[in-house]
């Protein structure tokens, strides 16, 4: 029978590493509605989640992560109960006041910051707020009374009493016989262990002679051999998760707490639920499970393309998830580009190693549905036991969409996909959005700054690692629904392709390399991929380069489109473009790809914003009716105009090298074709 949820209002205090110095990045995600916080300035209740705390009545606020999510998280997982959080604790606080710092307070009696007292009139607030008794205190101090009695301050019995006396003073003032979960306290590198683990030999003895005392978790002095720490005192986010699940863990078993058998729920603010599972990820989950090798693919933009954006921390959190598979990663992101080159490249970057999960990564980029559509088909049509996930990253910007409960409009589209072919999909901005309606996340800052939030991007596109870790942790908890599905038998891929969403897909994209598959004038010569364009070698063999006006290249080919992937930089011109032997006006159709219109413009101008001084991986795509064609592409004579390009802010570099910018040269790396080549 199902046991009714209750509610329970718990106390944690102590001193630093019960206020939290981990990272809220890696914090426990809680769900909306099973765990809150209770404030006293304000006298309300605000969701948990990191950073917990606030600065008031003497006590602090997290930096940034503490264990109190974890803590929160496991018991209602384990009893569907909500939990209301008190948090009461300061660093450098003192159970005695012989062992008390200047600045630091005491929870002894008469010291110069009264932090028992202010404790006890913000749990008798939280009482009155919420109409619930005190159902438990966890205490994490010690540190301040171990390195008191290795300098001789203090006496092991001075801080044995000191302990009694403090529990004996709560019970006084709240109630009597509530229960105190001690953990004990860790160690300081390069201090004596002496003092600490006589700390913890008499948080022992409290905890056998006091009624309803209990030793909550005691493999804190592990945490430095382990490697769990961020400095010589202070436990990182992964022990402080730890610590706050094996507490709760051991609350629940202690208190006899009803249990039942409850699924970790998902995600979900505003009427949208941060991942669907769907069919699942039937094939890489029995895989990983058996302890196979597993290969997972990523292909994106430049947020799968660099190392902490969240593919590193994925892939470290998939291996974890499965310590026993054989994890290999693939990466496969190209900075600003969208699923139309995706699906030019999938063949050659991703399927050719033979992936058994591949996550696809365009939403920022715009998500073009035909292009996500033609990499879902091609993964399929190579291998229809390869899984596949949908990512949908979002923008600084985008952030409150979802506070608003609103999903955009291409990401609807790629929703409609993935209903589609039954393949999962994750809204990995969900969380942070989620984090910022809270004031918990800076949406757009610097990570040297500081702060008491995560910083979620420095440019308001690409996450930083903090940004990677939350992106990376929705992945996560994806996966763990999918362990669940795999254990009730409740995933189920598709055993054949069903028909296209869209008729003009891109299942038939490739690239080519341009020598053997263009006509080109004597102009062009091929030019290795060296100094400035060492960068490219990964998608490039070589390129091949002209700069003389009416330098021309010719493609024949069968389909409705064909481009160029080419190279900016300061020396790049234009070109003018001709069908089928006439020349041909363009507009543009949606990202980079354009459509013949008369009235528009003959040139397709390969300079932009992002060529000042660098080089940067560009295409174009040109759209045509479907058929034989042939395309002749000619390097215009007039330079663009590259000051107004670049924009009042990036002059600088152009004034001290006019002579750098003063060419037409073009640099063609592939040939983009949706159809194939004649």
């Amino acid at each position: 029978m199902p046991v009714k949820a209750d509610k329970r209002l718990i106390l944690v205090a102590g001193q630093s590493n019960c206020v939290g110095k981990g990272d809220a990045s890696l914090s426990i995600g809680v769900m909306p509605g099973i765990a809150f916080e209770y404030t006293y300035i304000g006298d309300r209740l605000k969701p948990l989640l990191d950073p917990v705390g606030v600065d008031e009545l003497h006590f602090q606020q997290a930096e940034t992560g503490s264990a109190w999510p974890a803590f929160a998280q496991t018991i209602n997982r384990l009893t569907g109960d909500t939990i209301i959080i008190v948090a009461a604790a300061r660093g450098g606080s003192s159970n005695h006041e012989k062992a008390e710092l200047e600045g630091m307070g005491t929870w002894a009696t008469g010291g110069k910051m009264p932090l028992f007292e202010d404790a006890v009139k913000k749990v008798k607030a939280a009482m009155k707020k919420t109409g619930l008794p005190l159902s438990a205190v966890v205490w994490v101090q010690g540190e301040r009374d171990a390195n008191a009695i290795n300098s001789g301050e203090l006496s092991p019995a001075a801080y044995e009493n000191s302990l009694r006396g403090l529990i004996e003073r709560f019970r006084s003032a709240l109630q009597a016989n509530t229960p105190f979960f001690l953990v004990k306290t860790g160690y300081y590198s390069q201090h004596s262990k002496t003092g600490f683990d006589l700390v913890r030999a008499a948080q022992t003895k409290v905890a056998q002679s006091l009624d309803q005392v209990y030793i909550a978790f005691e493999k804190t002095n592990t945490f430095p051999e382990r490697q769990l720490m961020v400095d010589a005192i202070h436990y990182n986010q992964q022990a402080l998760n730890e610590l706050g699940e094996a507490v709760a863990v051991n609350l629940v078993r202690t208190l006899h707490l009803p249990q039942q058998t409850k699924v970790e729920p998902s995600f979900r603010i505003n009427g949208i639920t941060e991942f669907q599972v769907r069919g699942g990820l039937p094939h890489f989950c029995r895989k990983s499970l058996n302890g196979d090798t597993v290969r997972v693919a990523y292909i994106g933009g430049s947020i799968t393309q660099l190392d902490e954006r969240y593919r590193r921390q994925a892939t470290n959190l998939i291996r974890q998830q499965f310590p026993k598979a054989r994890l290999v990663e693939i990466a496969a992101g190209i900075p600003g580009t969208d699923a139309d080159l995706g699906a030019c490249r999938v063949k050659e970057q991703v399927l050719i190693h033979h992936p058994d999960l591949v996550f696809i990564e365009f939403a920022v980029n715009g998500g073009f549905p035909q292009g996500v559509e033609g990499i879902i088909r091609q993964v399929k049509q190579a291998n229809n036991q390869t899984d596949i996930c949908l990512l949908y990253a979002a923008t600084a910007d985008q952030l409150n969409s979802y506070v608003q409960g609103k999903l955009l409009p291409h990401i609807q589209q790629l929703e409609v996909l993935a209903d589609h072919y039954q393949i999962p999909s994750v809204h990995l901005a969900l969380y942070p959005g989620w984090m910022l309606a809270q004031q918990k996340l800076t949406a757009k800052g610097s990570e040297k700054t500081k702060a008491d939030k995560v910083v979620f991007t420095a440019d308001g596109v690409h996450p930083l690692k903090q940004g990677g870790n939350l992106y990376a942790a929705a992945i996560a908890r994806l996966l763990k629904q999918v362990v669940v599905a795999e254990a009730h038998h409740s995933m189920h891929s598709l055993s054949s392709l069903p028909p296209a969403q869209y008729a003009d897909n891109w299942e038939d994209a490739s690239w080519v390399n341009p020598e053997g598959n263009v006509r080109f004038s004597e102009a062009w010569a091929p030019v290795p991929m060296q100094d400035s364009l060492k960068q490219f070698a990964p998608w490039f063999s070589q390129a091949m380069a002209a700069e003389q006006v009416g330098a021309s290249g010719t493609i024949r080919f069968e389909g409705d489109a064909v481009g160029l992937f080419d190279i900016g930089g300061p020396e790049v011109g234009q070109l003018r473009l001709s069908l089928d032997g006439k020349e041909i006006s363009v507009v543009p159709d949606g990202g980079v790809r354009y459509r013949i219109a008369e009235g528009g413009s003959p040139i397709i101008n390969r300079f932009n914003a992002y060529c000042n001084n660098r080089y940067r991986g560009q295409f174009f795509i040109l759209q045509v009716p479907k058929g034989k064609h042939e395309l002749t592409f000619r390097i215009d004579k007039q330079i663009p105009d590259k000051r107004k390009i670049l924009g009042e802010q990036q002059q600088d570099d152009i004034n001290r090298h006019l002579a750098k910018y003063a060419h037409t040269k073009i640099y063609i790396g592939k040939i983009l074709v949706k159809g194939k080549i004649r």
